[in-house]
C-alpha cells in the first residue's frame, strides 16, 4: 500500500513538473512576442532602413515599408524578441509603421559624397578642424582611453603596418584604373612609399623606450601634415592614394593616444602657442577616415571592404563609439548616413 501510494505521489509530482515546464514555456513566449511601439525622427534615410533618434538614444529600424526622409517623425511597433540590443545602435525588425509627422528636409544627400570627398583636400581639413573644436571639446577624455588600450592598439597599429604589401597591391592596382600616365604614377608611387616610411619610422620612435623632444616635433609635423596643408618628405596628404590616406591615418589616431599618455598637456601648450588646433586630433581622424572610406566606396568595391575592416578595428581597438560618430556629426546629418554604412562593419 505504501508503495502504491508513493507512487501516485511520484506521478502527481511529475504531471505538476510538466504543467509548470509549459506555464514558464508559455510566458517566454509571449513576453518574447510582446507588442510594443518606438517612435522618433529620422536621422538616417535609407532604402531598406533608418536610423531613428529615440528619448534616450539610436535605433536602426529594419524590414521598413514606407520610403521616410530625414526629420520624419515615425511610429514603428515590433515584437520584443525583434530588438537586438547587442549592437549599437541596437537595431530592430518592426512589424508595423507609420508616419506621424513630415519633417522639413532642407538638406540634399545626393551631394554628400562630393562634399565628403573634399575632405581629402587639406584646405577643407584645416577649415574643419577648426570647426570641430568649437563644435565638441571632449577630444581629451577619449584620447586617455586610448592610452590605457595602448596594448591594442600597437597591435592593431603593427598588423596594419604588415600588410604593407597588400597595402602597395592595393595602390598600384589603383594607378593601373585610373589610366595615368607612367610619370604621373611614378610621383603617386614615391608620395605614397615616402609618406608610408616615414609613419613608420616615426612609429618606431615613439614605441621606443627614451621618447624625448623629437617625438612631439614629429607629432607636430604629422599633424600639419594631415589637417594644415603641411609636407612630409616634400609631399601633401592630398597627393595620396586613398589606401595610404587610410593607412596613415590609422597610424596617427595610434601616435594622438600615445601623446596624450606621455605628455599630457602637450597638444594643449602648442594649441596655445599657435593658431592651429592639436587638442581635438582625435576626432579630426576619425572625421577624414570616414570621408575618405565613404569616397572609396562610391568607386571599388575591393578598396571599400578593405576600409570597412580597417574602420571596424580602429572601433575595437580605440573604443570608437557611435555617440562619438554622431556627436563629430553634429548638424551635419547627411554625413551619418554614409558612415553608418562604414560603421555597421563588424
Amino acid at each position: 500500500m505504501d508503495s502504491k501510494v508513493k507512487n501516485i505521489l511520484i506521478g502527481v509530482l511529475f504531471i505538476l513538473f510538466m504543467i509548470s515546464l509549459a506555464v514558464i514555456y508559455y510566458l517566454v513566449k509571449g513576453s518574447s512576442n510582446e507588442v510594443l511601439t518606438i517612435k522618433g525622427n529620422v536621422i538616417v534615410a535609407s532604402d531598406d532602413y533608418v536610423i531613428i533618434e529615440g528619448i534616450n538614444e539610436d535605433y536602426v529600424i529594419n524590414n521598413i515599408k514606407g520610403q521616410y526622409n530625414v526629420g520624419d517623425e515615425v511610429e514603428f511597433k515590433y515584437n520584443k524578441k525583434d530588438l537586438n540590443s547587442k549592437v549599437s545602435p541596437k537595431t530592430i525588425k518592426v512589424s508595423d509603421e507609420e508616419l506621424i509627422k513630415v519633417g522639413d528636409n532642407d538638406s540634399d544627400e545626393d551631394s554628400n559624397i562630393e562634399e565628403n570627398s573634399s575632405s581629402g583636400n587639406n584646405s577643407s581639413n584645416s577649415s574643419n578642424s577648426g570647426n570641430s573644436v568649437d563644435k565638441t571639446n571632449n577630444g581629451g577624455t577619449t584620447t586617455n582611453n586610448n592610452g590605457n588600450n595602448s596594448a591594442n592598439e600597437k597591435d592593431a597599429v603593427n598588423n596594419q603596418s604588415s600588410s604593407g604589401t597588400n597595402s602597395g597591391n592595393l595602390i598600384n592596382s589603383e594607378k593601373e584604373s585610373n589610366g595615368n600616365s607612367s610619370n604621373s604614377s611614378s610621383a603617386v608611387s614615391d608620395a605614397d612609399s615616402l609618406v608610408l616610411s616615414y609613419f613608420e619610422d616615426y612609429q618606431a620612435d615613439i614605441n621606443s623606450e627614451n621618447l624625448g623632444s623629437s617625438v612631439k616635433s614629429g607629432f607636430v609635423s604629422i599633424v600639419d601634415f594631415l589637417f594644415y596643408n603641411g609636407t612630409i618628405k616634400g609631399h601633401t596628404f592630398g597627393e595620396l592614394t586613398d589606401s595610404a590616406k587610410l593607412k596613415v591615418l590609422a597610424m596617427a589616431l595610434y601616435f594622438d593616444g600615445k601623446i596624450e599618455k606621455y605628455f599630457p598637456g602637450y597638444k594643449e601648450s602648442i594649441s596655445s602657442a599657435t593658431n592651429k588646433v592639436y587638442t581635438n586630433i582625435k576626432e579630426e581622424i576619425v572625421t577624414t577616415y570616414l570621408n575618405v572610406a565613404s569616397k572609396v566606396c562610391t568607386s571599388n568595391s575591393d578598396a571599400c571592404e578593405k576600409a570597412k575592416n580597417g574602420f571596424a578595428e580602429l572601433k575595437k581597438n580605440f573604443s570608437l563609439t557611435w555617440d562619438l560618430i554622431k556627436d563629430i556629426a553634429g548638424d551635419g546629418l547627411t554625413n551619418l548616413k554614409n558612415w553608418y554604412e562604414i560603421w555597421r562593419t563588424t
